[in-house]
């Protein structure tokens, strides 16, 4: 830190001097975790790692625009997505990658991460894991005493010398994609069921947050990456190019022979109560029905294929890829659908239901770091384009992509899911008075006794009249889909409630 700094942090103390000479002490600050994690995500920003980008917004009042191009400006809250995502995995302990080209501070602040977990700079790093083709399983988890091999009459007498960093808060993978494919299987184990077995011996992996590194956007390298992993993936998030605004501080590192790893502020380690604190207020954070209304509107169109079968309940891409069909082959001009107007068109699949948990997990973490008491719209739109980011895959024959104005969304992958986002915002909102008397139904029908036969023969009629007019006076979309398949469920549950 430079002389400059060290009397900006003096002044900005607990003590002050009034105009009468009187000193006075504030109170000190708030040791909260939440206060915590905003005070890490300040100093990582302003005096570690630097990011050279703010792409988290809210309130976005202005736009400078000129021809296509423009920048938003925010009225209060704006964020680096490569600062703000890692804390919110930490505090969740949930799994993410970074992305980027060497250099560009993947590690790096994984490792800072592992600092707030309270763990030392010289354990963090004998503890990162580090991929490469000749990666083993006992590389990667431990192994056996040679002495337990030769003497040992049975596989339980045998002891394993597990490596120590699997029981870490923190734990990283570096170039997680260039680890061979069995090895990554055995990652996959642990990562997703959280204990490792050899020899009939087991670990639990415990408690915690998993950062991994890649070199590219796709996640290719020596190997790829099994499906199954990528899968438990809850979130990727790209590295910020390096601004010429912080060559000052970077000119002063050299001078001082430090490093930012070496320098983090003891206000902002978290201790086992932070995390057990944070998570059971992270988990308790309301999020409103409408909200989760909006994000099942949105995700539920992704995964629609009306040409993947006549029968509405397979009308989904899965039906498709079991027969080994792409999207591309039959979204054509034998469908009805507007290409640009249906989100089900710009995608080869939807998403699975952990990825509606991860969603969920990290909108209530950024509504907590935030200070918020509930998730918001906006929340859902800043968190989507990342933890989607490995999730969607492009259909890029879609004819949305063919305009000339959309092509950039093929190379601009946070663009696009953000558009996509954006679209199904304003459809919802021009769609709900269509699924407002589904919604009134259904909550009718939770309401209503199984004793009042009359009251649920009436709600019966009410459902298959619902389905009829759906199907008679609307364009069979990815929206009507859902709301079939909705109002087809609430008649079985009708119905067994009229069971005898």
């Amino acid at each position: 830190m430079d002389a400059i700094q060290l009397i900006d942090r003096w002044l900005s103390g607990r003590a002050s001097v009034d105009e009468a000479g009187q000193l006075s002490i504030s109170a000190p600050q708030a040791t909260g975790p939440a206060e915590k994690l905003r005070r890490a995500y300040r100093w990582i920003s302003e005096q570690s790692l630097l990011p050279g980008i703010v792409d988290m917004q809210w309130d976005v009042r202005w736009r400078i625009s000129h021809n296509e191009h423009s920048i938003g400006l925010a009225e209060r809250e704006a964020y680096s997505s490569f600062v703000l995502l890692p804390i919110l995995t930490l505090i969740t302990c949930r799994r993410m990658v970074f992305i980027g080209a060497p250099g560009h501070g993947k590690t790096s602040m994984a490792t800072l991460m592992g600092l707030i977990a309270g763990s030392s700079l010289d354990q963090i790093r004998r503890a990162i894991q580090h991929g490469h083709p000749q990666l083993t399983v006992s590389d990667l988890l431990g192994s056996p005493l040679p002495s337990d091999l030769v003497k040992a009459e049975s596989t339980q007498a045998i002891k394993v010398a597990w490596r120590n960093w699997i029981r870490m808060r923190v734990k990283i993978i570096d170039e997680y994609n260039r680890i061979p494919t069995k090895t990554q299987s055995a990652l996959l184990s642990l990562m997703a069921e959280g204990y490792a077995e050899m020899f009939e011996q087991v670990i639990e992996a415990g408690s915690s947050a998993w950062f991994l590194t890649a070199n590219d956007d796709l996640g290719g390298g020596t190997f790829p990456v099994i499906e199954a992993l990528r899968d438990r993936i809850d979130l990727v998030v790209r590295c910020t190019p390096f601004h010429a605004k912080y060559l000052q501080v970077l000119q002063q590192r050299v001078s001082d022979n430090s490093i930012p790893e070496r320098q983090v502020p003891q206000d902002i380690v978290l201790t086992e109560k932070d995390f057990a604190d944070a998570d059971s207020t992270i988990r308790a954070i309301e999020f409103p029905t409408d909200v989760l209304e909006l994000l099942g509107y949105f995700l539920g169109q992704l995964d629609f294929c009306r040409q993947a079968s006549h029968e509405i309940e397979s009308m989904n891409k899965d039906t498709l890829h079991l027969t080994g069909r792409r999207v591309a082959q039959v979204c054509t001009e034998d469908c009805p659908l507007d290409k640009h107007l249906n989100l089900c068109a710009q995608t080869e699949g939807g998403v699975s239901p952990r990825t509606y948990q991860a969603i969920i997990h990290y909108a209530k973490a950024l509504a907590y770091f935030r200070g918020r008491p509930h998730v918001s719209a906006e929340d859902l739109r800043q968190l989507i384009p990342w933890i989607l980011f490995d999730k969607l895959r492009v259909n890029p024959q879609s004819q949305f992509f063919q305009k000339t104005d959309n092509k950039i969304y093929l190379t601009d992958r946070v663009g696009w899911l953000r558009q996509l986002f954006d679209r199904a915002l304003q459809q919802h909102a021009a769609y709900a008075p269509v699924r407002k008397p589904i919604m009134e139904l259904e909550a009718a029908l939770a309401e209503a006794k199984t004793s009042d036969r009359a009251e649920l023969q009436r709600l019966q009629a009410s459902i298959t009249e619902m389905m009829q007019n759906l199907l008679k006076r609307h364009e069979l979309n990815g929206a009507v889909h859902q709301d079939l398949l909705r109002l087809k469920m609430l008649h079985v549950q009708c119905r067994k409630m009229l069971s005898p």
